[in-house]
């Protein structure tokens, strides 16, 4: 578990520079409460790189975004970088979004009669998924069973969109027919893009942990930069939880960030920082609140809730 103790001696300092910003700062009544807004900001951003600092400074800091692990060591400014072969992952994506372009290409324009743009497209479609087909039917690095299994799949979403092109018109009733065909092997690509990543990623870890066993490996702290739609049940975030015993909803040790714009690893400030604030916030929320978790959601969302329910 992380040391609550220190997080806590972080919240009463928020307190203690507080007041010595106060104390040196000077203006009229009417910036009275500006002037308290600005002692808070400023004691919150302080606390937040001194908690960061004390991260660093004792425990592996873990930062991941998708396929990409930097292991921030105590003492090291460089973290050291991991990679995951993309291989087997890529193949599998490639394969299991075929499908789904053929629905996003068509039904997004609207259902009933393909236009000509439609038409042509559905022709060079069936092109890529022909030459996809001979690309990994060729792979004897691949095993046999998983080429069948992807070729096989290939081959079905082709003959949709030969069908489709064949018939000028699109309905709900071809769109689903085409996803109860291909679902099982659609199923079948995303468990291995997903044993691909979580088995390179365990053995890394192993990896580290091996090669720095004097690491404080029981608290280490994870931040995991994940993109749209990506927060629920996430791949990566699911891997750090199961090596960290970490609880989502509490996220202890593993902290999850969204972004639109993932970051290089190799100077993740900014992730670090957002997981200095949530480690800060813990130590804070028990202090004020009496509950460590209250300021993982809206603070004013027991008051919102309250209020929406009581209009009419």
């Amino acid at each position: 578990m992380m040391n609550h103790d220190r997080l806590r001696r972080g919240a009463l300092a928020i307190a203690t520079v507080t007041i010595g910003v106060l104390a040196s700062m000077s203006g009229t009544f009417a910036d009275a409460l500006s002037n308290l807004n600005d002692a808070w900001r400023t004691a919150y951003e302080q606390a937040a790189r001194q908690t960061l600092s004390n991260l660093r400074a004792s425990v592996p800091v873990l930062v991941n975004c998708f396929d990409r692990i930097a292991l921030y060591r105590p003492g090291m400014d460089q973290p050291d970088l991991f990679s995951m072969d993309m291989k087997i992952y890529r193949q599998a994506k490639s394969v299991a979004h075929t499908p789904a372009a053929l629905y996003a290409g068509l039904a997004a324009f609207g259902l009933g009669s393909l236009d000509e743009e439609r038409l042509k497209w559905l022709t060079v479609y069936q092109s890529l998924l022909s030459d996809a087909e001979v690309e990994i039917g060729g792979q004897a690095d691949i095993p046999a069973h998983i080429r069948t299994m992807q070729t096989g799949m290939l081959a079905d979403v082709r003959r949709f969109a030969q069908r489709l092109q064949q018939r000028g018109t699109v309905d709900q009733a071809i769109l689903d027919e085409m996803g109860s065909v291909v679902r099982s092997a659609v199923r079948k690509n995303l468990e291995l893009a997903a044993a691909a990543q979580l088995e390179q990623f365990r053995g890394q870890i192993d990896k580290w942990r091996a090669a720095y066993p004097s690491l404080a490996w029981d608290r280490a702290v994870v931040v995991v930069i994940s993109v749209h739609q990506a927060r629920d049940r996430y791949l990566q975030r699911q891997f750090f939880d199961w090596m960290l015993r970490d609880d989502p909803h509490t996220q202890d040790r593993v902290v999850l960030a969204e972004t639109m714009t993932p970051p290089p690893l190799e100077k993740a400030d900014d992730a670090l920082m957002l997981l200095s604030k949530v480690m800060l916030d813990k130590g804070l929320s028990q202090v004020i609140f009496d509950d460590r978790l209250t300021l993982q959601a809206d603070v004013l969302g027991d008051a919102a809730e309250a209020i929406i329910k009581s209009w009419h």
